[in-house]
């Protein structure tokens, strides 16, 4: 590393160029904030004769260095390098437009020919300053003095510009030289062994706030050869940038925290600070090549942009990503990882996961959501819960796999039953809740060919909120209207949608079904029973709720999966727990002669079929097939065996086996068991291997 304090007009003045590098990010200062700030200050270094000190320039040089022409890349520094080549772009049209020939000696032709161009240099290498691809052009065209601007030309470039002709008529030019030539920097030059992405981050981090983006781009690409830069930059950055430009940082920053903790199948989201050096370290050490990781981010960074940006893949998928957009960002993450299980389908020779499964399991996450909100579940920590499920989720049965995990969530995330989801549709007030208008939407348009468009229509209360009714409504509703009024205005058979909310207002019902546009007359297919009913009243609400609650149970799905099924995949997550916290059966404590024991009795017990897990428990080792059916417990001169059979049910003719009593082995079980069987030796463990296999048998 090398490094000078020098004036950045003569580093601007030397012959050469400056590049931005793909890895960087797009120039971002603000006119009337960074631009202003920088104008002020060359204002006042050239006012009062002193110089000012700009910062640091970290640059690198490039490959063709020894061609004879110096071209430097910029690791830092692009921001002031860009913001002061724009000021002597403005100073010299200032000068070229007003015919002025010269001020102090400072003409049009000098500022372009030491500041701007290489004067003997052709196509790109006659810039001083060249940026990375977004800005290229519309510095280009400034320098070439080629305006007014074309339409999509870099809006932060076409500002800066604007901002110092505006300051530059009423300024002292002179001054404003005056103070470009104070201006000083810190010109650090890299060598082969510096770590220019160590540097980068660390003076960045004072200045204007890298977003997740910038810093990831910069950890992928910045170590590479500039013309790999430039390959891996065409081919699938762009892609990515393009897919995330219209929307916020924000986006991608969850996108690129959801496709960290998708890769390494995290139980618990990162945090939103932790997400660049937990990355930094994942793309450190993953296994595939550049090539094949960015083919796979650039995948999942389009079904991530499809599922909360738009537009999906197909109309179907649309108006599911429509539902996921209007609850809640946490599902993108699982929807991310169904799409790839359906891609990677194609790769089975009978695949289990088909357009129609994909279809059902995001039906599956609107109703888990849809429900939980109407029943006032908490909708707390959905980031996790989605992180939890979609790290259940394999390439073989993914529908079947998000459908056990559902089940598997603790009861506080728990999926609600169809009891539990009706009575709260029918006892709950809907309004109010997220969910409101997309359970309107539903209800209108499901399972139609001739869906109605939604987007413009507002939710109406048929019976009016307002607590002053007109004497039409309280004459209708009877000398308890208040109390009627407050028990049934927000529930579900009280609302509708229409796009005639302000013209409905507060007016009767016969006037809202009669009037222009009112009930009779509405394309609304909600508005159909409304338009049917000589009153409206609680008989009528309730009704027209009670047809709603049960047509919903149609659109939003029960959570149905065999529980064979959620009993092994219990097992197999308390096999992964035992292997996690490093427990094996050579850790239970036993005396020599019984571990002989117990060895001869599990060779017996994995016997019985392939389909037995051992899972070794703090003090015990427990047996399982889709179930738990059996638990071994050592102790100092005998094997307690437990049984999952109540003590009625079991043949034993031998009498060996006793009703389990807790205080016959104290704690050290973790089953819940019916039947003791002691066995002291050979004899003992020969008679109650029946035993066992009757629990067996029970458990499959």
């Amino acid at each position: 590393m090398e490094v000078r304090n020098q004036k950045l007009a003569q580093l601007l003045g030397a012959t050469g160029q400056f590049f931005i590098p793909v890895f960087q990010r797009d120039y971002s200062w603000k006119a009337k904030r960074h631009c202003a700030q920088l104008w002020d200050d060359v204002v006042r270094a050239g006012s009062k004769a002193r110089e000012h000190f700009l910062g640091a320039i970290v640059c690198s040089p490039a490959e063709d260095l020894a061609t004879g022409f110096p071209r430097w890349q910029v690791i830092d520094g692009q921001q002031r390098l860009t913001t002061l080549t724009l000021l002597f772009t403005a100073m010299r049209d200032y000068l070229l437009e007003t015919e002025r020939k010269e001020v102090n000696g400072i003409t049009a032709a000098r500022i372009e020919d030491e500041y701007l161009t290489n004067r003997h240099e052709r196509k790109h290498h006659r810039y001083r300053l060249l940026l990375r691809r977004h800005d290229r052009d519309a510095l280009c065209r400034l320098v070439d003095n080629k305006k007014p601007f074309p339409e999509g030309v870099s809006a932060a470039i076409e500002a800066a510009y604007s901002h110092f002709r505006q300051e530059l008529r009423t300024a002292n030019f002179a001054e404003v030289w005056r103070g470009i030539q104070s201006l000083r920097i810190v010109e650090v030059t890299l060598r082969g062994d510096d770590d220019a992405q160590a540097i980068f981050e660390s003076l960045n981090a004072t200045g204007l706030a890298l977003n997740k983006s910038d810093l990831i781009r910069n950890c992928i690409l910045m170590g590479l050869q500039e013309e790999e830069q430039t390959a891996m930059y065409n081919e699938y950055w762009i892609v990515i940038e393009k897919l995330f430009r219209n929307d916020n940082d924000r986006v991608f920053d969850n996108f690129a925290r959801d496709y960290l903790d998708l890769k390494r199948r995290k139980e618990a989201q990162t945090r939103r600070e932790s997400i660049y050096p937990e990355f930094q370290s994942f793309w450190d050490n993953r296994e595939e090549g550049l090539d094949s990781a960015l083919k796979d981010m650039v995948r999942h960074a389009r079904y991530y942009a499809a599922v909360l940006i738009g537009p999906g893949e197909t109309p179907a998928r649309e108006e599911r990503y429509r539902g996921i957009r209007q609850l809640r960002a946490a599902p993108a993450i699982t929807a991310m990882r169904l799409l790839a299980c359906l891609e990677n389908s194609a790769d089975f020779d009978e695949p289990d996961f088909g357009e129609r499964d994909f279809l059902e399991a995001l039906d599956l996450i609107e109703s888990y959501l849809v429900r939980r909100s109407v029943c006032g579940e908490s909708t707390r920590g959905y980031d996790t819960v989605f992180a939890v499920l979609t790290s259940k989720i394999g390439n073989r049965r993914p529908l079947l796999d998000l459908k056990t995990a559902f089940r598997l969530l603790p009861p506080g995330q728990g999926f609600p039953s169809n009891d539990a989801f009706l009575h709260a549709l029918r006892d709950r007030k809907v309004y109010g809740l997220r969910v409101c208008k997309l359970i309107l939407d539903r209800l209108e348009n499901h399972n139609t060919k001739e869906p109605s468009y939604t987007g413009g229509y507002t939710i109406e209360h048929i019976l009016p909120q307002n607590p002053k009714l007109i004497s039409q409504w309280t004459d209708m509703l009877g000398p308890d209207w208040q109390e009627v009024q407050e028990t049934w205005v927000h529930r579900l058979g009280n609302l509708t949608l229409t796009g005639y909310n302000k013209e409905y207002s507060d007016r009767s019902f016969s006037e809202k079904k009669t009037m222009a546009g009112g009930f009779r007359q509405s394309a609304v297919r909600l508005n159909s029973f409304v338009a049917d009913q000589a009153r409206w009243t609680a008989t009528e609400i309730e009704e027209r709720t009670n047809l709603l609650a049960e047509r919903a149970l149609s659109i939003w799905p029960p959570l149905e999966v065999d529980q064979s099924v959620v009993d092994l995949a219990k097992v197999r997550e308390r096999l992964q727990r035992a292997e996690a916290a490093g427990r094996t059966v050579a850790k239970i404590a036993m005396t020599p002669p019984i571990r002989r024991l117990f060895g001869e009795l599990q060779q017996g017990i994995v016997k019985l079929g392939g389909d037995v897990t051992v899972i070794p428990e703090p003090k015990s080792v427990s047996y399982h097939r889709t179930r738990y059916f059996s638990e071994i417990v050592p102790q100092k001169n005998r094997l307690q065996l437990l049984l999952a059979l109540e003590f009625d049910q079991v043949e034993d003719p031998p009498k060996r086996a006793k009703e389990l009593r807790s205080r016959v082995i104290g704690s050290q079980h973790t089953e819940d068991s019916g039947t003791l069987c002691s066995i002291t030796d050979r004899t003992s463990m020969v008679e109650a291997l029946p035993l066992i296999r009757q629990a067996h048998s029970a458990a499959g």
